[in-house]
């Protein structure tokens, strides 16, 4: 049996990913968006979730702007009262696709974030910032995306703690593909 569990919570920027931890996503269970309220200029943002299988797409949308969207995935204990990690694929405003690992405090810096794709060379992940939380992240290619997209087994991220003792996570990749294109258009 698995020690860990898979949620579906959205990071809405890398300023308020600490704040994501608190909040709990829907399980993954649903299959439709919720409805969102029609956004004006004064109107506040409104957010949508759809699930794919493991992952969930969350957009959240202000006034006439095109809504900012991610593919993300949680990792919980088996007990859903502990978050062991959050994993974003973010597609940035006229930019870069990334992904992001955020991660407790307490890592090895050096070590960075390692993500292991099957059938793909790994993915190095570098830590931005930390605070209560550590944030890694790197720019994806044209290669990994693809291999991203095209994953549906299961893969896994690693990180040392402060002792150097290796921390290795499952990642689940089914319905990835599907969340990050609905991601991508936005």
């Amino acid at each position: 049996m698995n020690r860990f569990s898979r949620r579906g919570l959205g990071l809405p920027s890398l300023a308020g990913a600490a704040l994501a931890l608190l909040a709990l996503a829907a399980p993954a269970s649903a299959q439709s968006a919720a409805p969102a309220a029609p956004a004006t200029a004064a109107a506040p943002a409104t957010e949508t979730r759809t699930v794919h299988d493991d992952w969930t797409v969350r957009c959240k949308k202000g006034g006439a702007a095109k809504p900012e969207c991610e593919a993300v995935q949680t990792l919980q204990t088996t007990d859903l009262k502990g978050v062991l990690a959050h994993i974003a694929v973010r597609a940035e405003k006229d930019g870069p696709v990334r992904l992001i690992v955020l991660v407790p405090p307490g890592v090895w810096l050096p070590a960075n974030v390692v993500f292991k794709v099957p059938n793909v060379a790994d993915i190095t992940l570098t830590y931005k910032r930390c605070g209560q939380h550590c944030i890694a992240s790197v720019e994806l290619t044209k290669e990994q995306l693809d291999a991203l997209k095209g994953s549906a087994g299961k893969g896994e991220f690693t990180f040392e703690n402060g002792s150097r003792s290796p921390i290795i996570l499952p990642v689940s990749f089914k319905g990835l593909g599907k969340a990050m294109e609905e991601a991508m258009k936005g």
